[in-house]
C-alpha cells in the first residue's frame, strides 16, 4: 500500500506555488506607474493634437459668455472622465504598495509606518476628490444643457471646484509627508544594514517635497499651481504633469524592483 500510496501521489499533478509577496508588489508597481505614464501621454495629446478644444475667449460677467463656456464644458466631460479614471488606477496602486514598502523599511520603525499610513491616506483622498469633481461636472453639464439658470449652475460648479482643490491639496500634503517618512526611515536603518540605497533615499526626499510643495501652491493661490504646472489642461488634469509623468512612475518602479530584489536577497543560499 505504501508503494501505491507513492505511486498516486507521485502522479498526482502539483499546484502551483502562489506568487510571493515581493512579485505581487512588484506588479502593482508596474501597473501603478503605467497608469500614470498613460494618463500624462494622453494629456499631452488631448492639448497637443486638440482631442478637447481650447476654452471660448469671452467674458465671465455676461450671461452669454457663461452659455458658451458652459457649452464649451459639457465637450470636454467624456475626455475628463477618460483622464481621470486612468489616473485613479495610478492612484489605487499606491494603497498596498504601502504596506509593501514598510515591510521592506521595517514594520518596527516609527517613519515606515507613519508613510504606510500617509500614503494610501492622501491617495484615497485624491479620488474622493475626483470621484466628487466628475461628478459634480456631470451634474453641472447637465443642468446647463437643459436650460436651469446659467446662475446658479455656475455657482454650483465653482463650490465643487473648491472642493476639490482642498481635496487635492490635503491628498497631495499627505503623500510628500509618506515620501518624506519613507526617506527617514530608511536612512535611519543601521549602517551596512540597508534594505534600499541612498539613492532610492535622496530620490524620496526630492518626490515628497515637490508634492509638499505643490500641496502648498493650492494653499496660497490656484495661480501658482498654474506656474508650477505650466498650462493647466482643459479638463483638469494637468496636475498629474509633476508627480505622473516625471516622478512617480520612477518611484514606483524603483520601490517594485527593490522589494522583488530584497527577497531573492533574503532567500539566497
Amino acid at each position: 500500500m505504501t508503494a501505491a500510496t507513492d505511486d498516486i501521489h507521485a502522479r498526482t499533478p502539483s499546484r502551483p506555488a502562489a506568487p510571493s509577496p515581493a512579485v505581487a508588489a512588484d506588479l502593482v508597481a508596474y501597473l501603478g506607474a503605467a497608469a500614470f505614464v498613460v494618463a500624462a501621454v494622453w494629456y499631452g495629446l488631448t492639448t497637443r493634437f486638440v482631442t478637447v478644444a481650447n476654452p471660448p475667449a469671452f467674458n465671465p460677467g455676461t450671461l452669454d459668455g457663461l452659455h458658451r463656456w458652459f457649452a464649451w464644458l459639457v465637450t470636454t466631460l467624456s475626455q475628463q472622465r477618460l483622464d481621470t479614471g486612468i489616473a485613479v488606477a495610478g492612484f489605487l496602486c499606491l494603497v498596498p504598495l504601502a504596506a509593501f514598502a514598510r515591510d521592506l523599511l521595517g514594520r518596527d520603525r516609527v517613519l515606515a509606518r507613519l508613510g504606510s499610513l500617509a500614503l494610501p491616506t492622501g491617495a484615497l483622498l485624491w479620488v474622493a476628490g475626483e470621484v466628487l469633481h466628475l461628478g459634480g461636472h456631470r451634474a453641472a453639464g447637465l443642468m446647463a444643457s437643459h436650460g436651469d439658470p446659467i446662475e446658479t449652475v455656475n455657482a454650483i460648479l465653482f463650490s465643487v471646484g473648491m472642493l476639490d482643490d482642498a481635496f487635492e491639496l490635503a491628498a497631495f500634503a499627505l503623500l510628500g509627508v509618506a515620501l518624506l517618512a519613507f526617506a527617514g526611515a530608511a536612512i535611519g536603518g543601521p549602517t551596512g544594514n540597508r534594505a534600499v540605497p541612498r539613492a532610492w533615499c535622496g530620490y524620496s526626499l526630492l518626490l515628497g517635497v515637490v508634492l509638499l510643495t505643490l500641496s502648498g501652491a493650492y494653499a496660497a493661490n490656484d495661480d501658482l499651481v498654474g506656474v508650477l504646472l505650466g498650462k493647466r489642461c482643459p479638463t483638469d488634469t494637468s496636475h498629474l504633469l509633476v508627480g505622473g509623468a516625471l516622478l512617480l512612475p520612477v518611484w514606483l518602479l524603483w520601490t517594485g524592483r527593490l522589494l522583488r530584489t530584497n527577497e531573492l536577497t533574503r532567500h539566497a543560499p
